[in-house]
């Protein structure tokens, strides 16, 4: 039907352990999901880098929606592994044994430390979601958080996960958000934005940003390493 350079932008119908479904410039058809990247993965597996917990109950019910009145899905037993897709509250949408369902986020115990029911704050979650591509490439103008990113585009792609419209400018961004007073104040998720350079606030004084080509996107231990303009706050 088609042959597609790197690059090439699609859109992803509906995905599957091998094959995908996708519809680019007008036409729609089928390709491997593995030759095409996600921003969380790839089409293939787009939860591969989702967050993954261990049942930590005796058994533990998976319904199709949120609430006890949801129909049943599935029971799984203590110990299993789940990849969690989001998180709230209470209820919390899960993928095990192929299956997606809902669940208590209580009842399951995340690696990285807490349950799922809101472990962390938003902006603690963007500062997780942003950790995941630590190692990836700098690239001048580039968005991408796999094949890519220059400062601001990391931050931009980042909060776009969250829903979030960020300007492609790291001098716009100085008027994202509201203004927090010092650095004494920024709290995880904050944007830290410099003389011509932007990065993420993770708290204990480090940032984690696109740096440069050399580092591509590293953590900077030092928040103040450069003379800071602002810290804006996206989630308040």
């Amino acid at each position: 039907m088609a042959v597609l350079d790197r690059g090439d932008k699609v859109e992803v119908l509906s995905t599957g352990k091998k094959w995908v479904k996708v519809s680019v410039k007008g036409k729609t058809g089928y390709t491997q999901g593995r030759y095409l990247s996600t921003e969380s993965g790839t089409a293939s597996d787009p939860y591969a880098n989702a967050e993954k917990g261990t049942v930590k109950s005796g058994s533990l019910v998976i319904r199709t929606g949120k609430g006890k009145n949801a129909s049943w899905l599935a029971t799984v037993k203590k110990g299993t592994k789940v990849t969690v897709l989001t998180t709230g509250k209470k209820w919390v949408k899960v993928k095990v044994n192929g299956k997606i369902g809902y669940t208590k986020g209580n009842k399951i115990e995340l690696e990285g430390g807490g349950t799922a029911a809101n472990p962390y704050t938003k902006g603690e979650e963007v500062v997780n979601f942003a950790l995941q591509f630590v190692g990836n490439p700098y690239r001048w103008g580039g968005t991408s958080l796999t094949r890519g990113a220059d400062c601001s585009g990391y931050i931009m792609s980042v909060y776009r996960h969250f829903g979030k419209s960020l300007p492609h400018s790291s001098s716009a961004m100085r008027s994202c958000g509201t203004r927090v007073s010092s650095l004494s104040a920024a709290k995880p998720g904050d944007i830290i934005c410099y003389n011509g350079h932007v990065a993420l606030y993770m708290g204990n004084n480090k940032v984690v940003h696109a740096s440069n080509p050399s580092d591509g996107i590293k953590i900077t231990n030092n928040a103040a390493y450069r003379s800071i303009v602002t810290i804006r706050r996206i989630f308040n």
